[in-house]
């Protein structure tokens, strides 16, 4: 069953309900392996099958999961699960700058746990390399002063990357990676100012 490719969610609080941790990684799951059961879910995330059920179904009221029927399964027929859209973004329109800037915020800090707990199993696995040459894991924080235009033009590429990485999702040949990306204004209660220079 072929998705449309973007999906707006218009409501604050079904995205804010998207990005508990738990749905963020059960989205991404799905986005490679969609329709699927909570088994196979369950089997992606190295979660019990169990525990998603609630989440499956909060994310149906979303709007962004639907239940897509039954089919047969190991020992009793499973409830099969697929994604109304093959990605999903924020789309806020009316609603006030205070609670979107929350919103985006949660989801920022979800997407770091998310980060921070795939290292933490994958350097407990022996599985993060760092000698010369044969590297496999990457991680930079860099600050850059940009105008409007360039920080466009990061984002495009940034965006550029993910379509790459889309078109990969599906394949089982290779290394399972993980990445994410974070451009955050800064802000700080003293020091770094622009200069009048850089206004201009």
């Amino acid at each position: 069953m072929s998705r449309p490719a973007l999906q707006l969610v218009t409501k604050p609080a079904h995205w804010a309900k998207m990005m508990a941790s738990v749905r963020f990684e059960l989205l991404e799951a799905m986005r490679a392996i969609a329709p699927c059961s909570a088994r196979e879910i369950a089997l992606a995330l190295d979660r019990p099958a169990d525990a998603l059920y609630p989440h499956l179904r909060a994310l149906v009221r979303c709007g962004v999961v639907r239940d897509v029927g039954e089919r047969p399964g190991r020992t009793r027929p499973e409830r099969v699960y697929d994604l109304v859209a093959d990605d999903f973004r924020p789309s806020f329109k009316g609603a006030a700058r205070g609670a979107t800037a929350r919103v985006v915020d949660r989801s920022m800090q979800t997407m770091a746990g998310i980060v921070a707990r795939t290292s933490r199993k994958s350097a407990a696995a022996g599985r993060i390399c760092y000698e010369r040459g044969r590297e496999n894991v990457v991680g930079k924080v860099e600050h850059a002063w940009l105008t409007a235009d360039e920080f466009a033009h990061v984002r495009q590429r940034l965006r550029s990357i993910k379509r790459y990485l889309d078109a990969r999702r599906t394949r089982r040949d290779g290394a399972l990676y993980m990445t994410a990306f974070f451009m955050i204004p800064v802000a700080r209660s003293r020091g770094a100012v622009v200069s009048r220079k850089t206004r201009r």
